[in-house]
């Protein structure tokens, strides 16, 4: 292999190159991706969350465009700008119009009329002023002109009341034609048309896909439920599946019954100040959140709000309902929709994914604190959330028991107790095997002398064993007298025990007959009701010694309770 001169190793680019050649840093992947998004049902007007393959950069490209006129509404300067039209053809161009102006005057440095300046030059912005508090989504200042960069045409109309702006560019910003005109005009506009360069992306269509169409109009619905008051209409030119919606919201609520499907809408918690509204719903586990007007599901803003409210429900259950849980399991228990202004945000990337902006930044205010309101949180937990995360507990923790029991069961009988507290039998058939269950050591003696060491055998307990009434099996089988029990008799947790199958034959309980012993004796027939079968099956049985034993000549009598002799 021949050796690489120095200049074929170290190469520059210009900018256009780069960013052609290197899209991911500037607009995403260019690769076809599939993603389970939500999408407007138009025959259920519903959202729906749909399996749909799109191209992120793609995506992105038009975004930017929408969202300049996003931030020109939010500017609320711009000559009354109150609507934008998106309309997408099967041609494969794309029109965005808003009925705002950008103003038709050069630019003294640039040498350019300000349209020019804006779409046609990358880095120009009228968000740089750090200074200043800009609570809008553009930030780098290339958005718009990524989009003339991947179009193979592009063309900007626009008018401020005075005159009216026309220009084009071709392959991919390369070209500027010598189309310019300035024109006196009384109305107000300005429209982004392009046609897409389809060969800058890793795709064999010359056209858009209808998930494209989709998630375009998507984008329309967002941008109207982000900016209120905002009318958006979304057109599809094609002649077979051409269609045409509008949007307009006085109140984010109104977006949020589009999701019906997913969250109990009559069921919402909201609180709102100065920079945020956060809706939380006891159903689904959703996250829809938008910064600035422009949707943002990810990041800072999202962590933020849900730590507040995980940390305090967390809190409340082990209070109220004393459960250990963390903040992380209640995280997925509820829907959240959040609508947040942020000066200045900062993202991940250019595809503006996700906030990255700390939280101690979201504003210029030293004073600010973002919080979520103690009386909410509170509201939270009187909701169903609280019923959701109980559940959802229980079922945790019959899992993680089923898993214990599974371990404990494969484990049960394969080999006897070797102690001190178990004396064993020496016959090798069950059949005619018995277990006496004594209390204290000095049963042993007389255990050893009375039994028939071939069939009986002996579990000494030392004092009064653990009340198991209502205990989980896990539970019962960290108390020692009640795990020796079960590996003893090889009995099995939550399946029948069949007595031809375990290692006794009969089970006798013989604590002393005085009131320890009744006491005993209960909570061993409690701990038995464990597996009630071996009732059915006359397994169990107590043995029961007279506490008197009188004579009389020939009259012998046995009197097992006190009262019974008196």
């Amino acid at each position: 292999m021949a050796k690489k001169k120095i200049e074929e190793i170290y190469k520059e680019m210009d900018e256009l190159t780069h960013i052609l050649e290197r899209p991911g840093m500037w607009v995403g992947s260019v690769k076809e991706e599939q993603k389970q998004m939500f999408l407007y049902d138009s025959d259920a007007q519903v959202m729906e969350l749909k399996e749909v393959s799109y191209i992120p950069a793609m995506l992105k490209v038009i975004d930017e465009v929408i969202s300049n006129s996003c931030d020109e509404y939010r500017r609320a300067t711009n000559m009354g700008l109150n609507k934008l039209n998106v309309t997408i053809s099967s041609d494969g161009w794309i029109e965005v119009k808003d009925n705002g102006g950008i103003p038709i005057v050069k630019h003294s440095t640039a040498g350019c009329y300000i349209p020019e300046f804006i779409f046609g030059r990358l880095r120009t912005s009228s968000n740089y002023n750090d200074d200043e508090d800009r609570n809008v989504i553009g930030t780098n200042g290339v958005g718009s002109a990524l989009a003339n960069v991947f179009s193979k045409k592009f063309i900007i109309e626009s008018a401020d009341n005075k005159n009216k702006f026309h220009r084009t560019w071709k392959d991919n910003m390369r070209t500027v034609c010598d189309d310019l005109t300035i024109e006196k005009c009384d109305d107000h506009f300005t429209s982004t048309k392009l046609w897409l360069d389809f060969k800058r992306f890793d795709t064999t269509e010359k056209t858009f896909t209808l998930d494209f169409v989709d998630i375009i109009e998507k984008r329309c619905i967002d941008a109207a439920a982000a900016n209120l008051g905002l009318k958006v209409v979304f057109e599809y030119k094609d002649k077979e599946n051409g269609r045409k919606s509008q949007w307009k919201f006085n109140k984010f609520d109104q977006y949020i019954d589009l999701y019906g499907g997913y969250v109990d809408v009559e069921d919402g918690i909201k609180f709102s100040d100065d920079m945020k509204q956060v809706w939380v719903y006891p159903s689904g586990s959703i996250n829809i959140g938008f910064v600035n007007g422009a949707e943002c599901s990810k990041g800072t803003h999202i962590r933020a709000v849900r730590q507040e409210i995980n940390n305090h429900v967390a809190d409340f259950m082990s209070k109220k309902h004393k459960i250990d849980i963390t903040a992380r399991g209640v995280d997925n228990k509820y829907s959240m929709f959040i609508c947040i202004d942020v000066v200045n945000p900062a993202y991940n990337s250019q595809t503006k994914e996700e906030l990255t902006t700390p939280i101690e930044r979201f504003s210029r205010d030293d004073n600010y604190t973002f919080t979520v309101p103690e009386q909410f949180l509170n509201k939270v937990c009187k909701s169903e959330i609280i019923n959701i995360v109980l559940d959802w507990y229980k079922q945790k923790a019959a899992a993680e028991d089923q898993a214990q029991i599974r371990k404990l069961n494969k484990a049960a009988g394969k080999k006897l107790l070797r102690s001190d507290k178990f004396i064993d039998c020496n016959s090798k058939k069950r059949e005619e095997k018995q277990l006496f269950v004594y209390e204290g050591d000095s049963a042993k003696s007389g255990f050893r002398t009375a039994r028939d060491p071939q069939t009986q055998a002996a579990y000494i307990m030392r004092g009064v064993p653990l009340n198991t009434y209502g205990m989980s099996p896990v539970q019962v089988m960290k108390n020692q007298v009640f795990s020796d029990m079960v590996n003893i008799l090889g009995l099995k947790w939550g399946e029948y025990n069949d007595a031809s199958k375990l290692n006794f034959n009969k089970i006798c309980i013989a604590s002393d007959a005085d009131q320890d012993g009744s006491k005993i004796a209960s909570l061993l027939l409690v701990f038995f009701n464990h597996f009630p079968e071996l009732y059915e099956q006359g397994i169990i049985c107590r043995l029961i010694s007279p506490i008197i034993i009188a004579e009389k000549g020939n009259d012998h009598r046995s009197y097992f309770t006190l009262k019974e002799y008196k």
